[in-house]
């Protein structure tokens, strides 16, 4: 069984997201030093309302997977990243599939952090289900291998992959807003109240993740 190594990175958003991180199993949990609103790859710079974020001091980054915007506050989130190489027991050819050992990672660390029973924590195991209203926002739709409790999401994970490795990025929320979300990005039309359901003890989890993980 291969070894995971762990790295806390205390970091701006950017340069996490800049980071190339090596070809081997590890997982890096993320702690940015200020908000950041961070865009999937392929959204254009236009939907962000660019005074809104510099009078608050948001920094806009982007990141190198795929997915919805996601608004992180500071010290409101746990943001953590798991790498495998394409050679790990671990890794599947179905961009999908792949993304689901994550998932059931994470809802079996919040059981044990008695967030909530195993059986109320669901891994998406279909495909992308995202509503044309709020596309643009990542937790305003549902993809492979995400987690939900009582139908509201509770993790987001988005997937980067290289011919090397795969790298696989989640969060999930202590406080949550629509509100920053109508800030901070331009909408043609009105965003609606995105269910999303938060959760307390982040240190407790991410710990809880990384001794899970040593058990696959």
């Amino acid at each position: 069984m291969s070894v995971w190594r762990f790295t806390h990175l205390r970091d701006s958003a950017e340069s996490v997201h800049g980071r190339d991180l090596p070809a081997e199993r590890a997982i890096w949990r993320a702690s940015i030093l200020e908000s950041a609103l961070v865009l999937g790859s392929k959204q254009e710079s236009s939907i962000v309302d660019q005074s809104s974020c510099d009078a608050d001091n948001i920094s806009v980054v982007r990141r190198r997977s795929g997915g919805g915007a996601v608004f992180l506050e500071l010290d409101q989130h746990l943001w953590v990243d798991f790498v495998i190489a394409r050679d790990d027991e671990l890794w599947k050819d179905d961009v999908g599939q792949a993304m689901w050992w994550v998932g059931d990672l994470w809802a079996d660390a919040l059981a044990k952090c008695e967030v909530a029973d195993r059986d109320q924590l669901r891994v998406h195991r279909g495909g992308v289900e995202r509503p044309s209203s709020f596309d643009s926002i990542c937790f305003g739709g549902l993809g492979p291998g995400e987690v939900t409790l009582n139908g509201k999401k509770v993790v987001g994970i988005s997937q980067r992959r290289t011919r090397e490795m795969a790298r696989f990025q989640c969060v999930a929320h202590r406080r949550w807003s629509s509100n920053a979300y109508r800030k901070y990005l331009k909408f043609e039309d009105p965003v609606p109240d995105i269910p999303v359901a938060e959760i307390s003890g982040l240190n407790q989890i991410a710990e809880t993740l990384v001794e899970l993980a040593a058990l696959r």
